[in-house]
């Protein structure tokens, strides 16, 4: 996909060649700073959800932006600039922008392949069943999820199905019906914002996850524990040290979920599997859970009734200390650090649960106090976690103001490039590579820093300088490419190279700069000369002449090797 220099990552292999997950921390820093980034220096943060009453500052703004959203633009910036706080949160948990659907953008008329079911650029998601063209639509329907990323759509509601995803995950290729996939994606937009309880309810018969975790195939002959098992484990109590289900509460969940099932005969008629309950699938007697729910007894109902078992059983989850708990501390790993300290239990966590509990499990009300928070603005806060590859490539690909597809129509052929990349990177987008998630959110004592191994780091390499030298081959013909000059016109003073490279550091990595780091850049601007005008004089010879190709191209030529330079620091690994 992307051309590659002989020799050109010659000089990250052989820094990078014993990276293993466990070392990132050295990796990645300068050896003058060689303990930056560890999460050791998270066990000091003292501050928890009181307000923040610290001077609201750039690096304050854009550490927000880039953990609601992918990536951060200058224009973002400027326009959060002289507001206060609260109405910053407010303004981006209210942003809400209307649902389209994906469609048909993946006939190749030169190999006849035509999807006889729906006209080309008319959306699939009405259409019956085709086992020929469910791929396709699965990976338009990966490129329209990134189109909404990219698009002016971007906004906390994005950033919160992926959450929910990585939380509550389906994967689209086990699935393989495109219909019952957007089905759940819209369930995960209705949801984002809402109440965890009412997401939960809806996610425990949704088609897709009926037929992912074998919900579908429980009945009260051979109960199937696999669906009761994750909702206790992963989804609503977790693994906390407080977490005292058994294998009784399992056993007895199971038999609670029978009767829900899907009708594998609607794929055919209405497109997918739809999902209801079956009372003569349904265990009906009664279900008896442990000493942590209470000694709850569930008794078995016959007929209709058997469905609200379900509610009833979900009452009683939710009734729980640990639940309120497991949800916030998915918030927290998700949007603050990926590690929770014994300080950010008690400080963060027990009180942001009690927050949840008293708005009856809406995330809003959490998230308002999280986002406005003294710990999340504190100074080991910021830069604190690794980018995944959506905020690595997304966020690149946004901050430099990359073009767009121009239509529904050209989505699959403009993102499918990006796509496969954060794939190769570790992230495909709608596949998890288990029910548990992605395995950095998650897996201790690595967690982030699973993110970067020696693969990896040269694909992201690989992908900042595509955006930078190359560009990105869209097709046979068409190449994307930065236009370096546009984004550097939006730069508050672009002239002076100390604050070009700092405006540059400040929406593109995760921490400030060195100075020495600063030089190593400057020198490249400067043609390696030790004078600032040697910059300035070439940016505003060009500025004068901005038609003239000769003192575009001495601008170009030192921007390239300066950018390329700042993305290859471990700096700009994170958020």
């Amino acid at each position: 996909m992307f051309p590659i220099r002989p020799g050109q990552y010659r000089h990250l292999q052989a820094k990078y060649q014993k990276v293993t997950p466990l070392d990132l921390t050295s990796a990645l820093r300068t050896p003058a700073d060689p303990n930056a980034y560890s999460n050791a220096r998270l066990k000091n943060i003292d501050a928890g959800l009181e307000p923040f009453s610290g001077e609201l500052t750039d690096t304050h703004l854009v550490h927000f932006i880039k953990r609601t959203r992918f990536g951060a633009t200058l224009e973002e910036l400027k326009g959060l600039r002289g507001k206060s706080l609260n109405f910053i949160v407010s303004e981006s948990l209210a942003s809400f922008t209307p649902f389209t659907e994906p469609v048909n953008n993946y006939n190749v008329v030169s190999e006849n392949k035509i999807d006889p079911d729906v006209p080309l650029g008319q959306s699939f998601v009405q259409a019956r069943f085709n086992e020929d063209f469910e791929g396709d639509r699965i990976v338009a329907l990966k490129s329209w999820m990134i189109g909404r990323i990219l698009g002016s759509s971007n906004g906390i509601q994005e950033k919160m199905v992926l959450f929910w995803w990585n939380f509550l995950p389906i994967k689209m290729w086990d699935v393989f019906v495109s219909k019952s996939c957007f089905r759940y994606i819209n369930m995960l937009h209705r949801h984002s914002l809402g109440n965890f309880k009412e997401l939960i309810r809806d996610l425990t018969v949704d088609p897709a996850m009926l037929v992912f975790l074998s919900g579908a195939f429980n009945n009260k002959e051979t109960p199937d524990e696999n669906f009761a098992r994750e909702l206790q484990e992963l989804f609503c109590i977790g693994k906390g040290k407080d977490a005292g289900y058994n294998e009784q509460d399992v056993q007895s969940a199971a038999r609670v979920l029978t009767g829900w099932t899907v009708d594998w005969d609607s794929i055919h008629t209405a497109g997918e599997p739809q999902s209801y309950f079956n009372p003569d699938m349904h265990h009906l007697g009664n279900k008896q859970f442990s000493a942590f729910y209470g000694n709850k007894l569930i008794s078995g109902k016959e007929g209709e009734e058997g469905a609200g078992e379900l509610d009833e059983m979900l009452d009683m989850i939710f009734a729980t200390n640990e639940s309120a708990k497991h949800i916030a501390r998915k918030l927290y790993s998700f949007f603050v650090a990926s590690e929770i300290t014994e300080t950010a239990e008690s400080v963060v966590i027990t009180p942001l649960a009690n927050i949840i509990r008293q708005n009856d499990y809406d995330i809003l009300p959490a998230l308002e106090v999280l986002f406005s928070s003294a710990h999340f603005y504190h100074p080991e806060i910021i830069g604190a976690m690794i980018k995944s590859p959506f905020d690595f490539i997304l966020g690149l690909w946004r901050n430099f103001d990359m073009p767009v597809a121009e239509s529904a129509m050209a989505e699959k052929n403009f993102y499918q490039a990006i796509l496969w990349d954060m794939s190769g990177m570790g992230m495909e987008a709608g596949d998890p590579p288990n029910v548990a998630g992605w395995t950095p959110y998650y897996q201790a004592p690595q967690y982030d820093k699973i993110w970067i191994n020696t693969h990896t780091i040269l694909k992201r390499a690989i992908g900042s300088d595509s955006m930078i030298f190359w560009g990105y081959w869209i097709s046979n013909s068409v190449n994307i490419g930065a236009d370096l000059l546009s984004y550097v016109k939006g730069f508050t003073t672009p002239e002076d190279p100390n604050l070009l490279i700092k405006e540059f550091a400040l929406v593109n990595l995760g921490l400030e700069l060195s100075q020495s780091q600063i030089d190593q850049v400057k020198m490249l601007l400067l043609n390696g000369q030790d004078q600032d005008y040697y910059w300035t004089g070439a940016w505003l010879t060009y500025m004068a002449s901005p038609n003239d190709q000769e003192s575009a191209i001495v601008v170009i030529n030192r921007l390239k090797p300066a950018f390329q330079l700042l993305l290859q620091m471990g700096e700009a690994q994170l958020m």
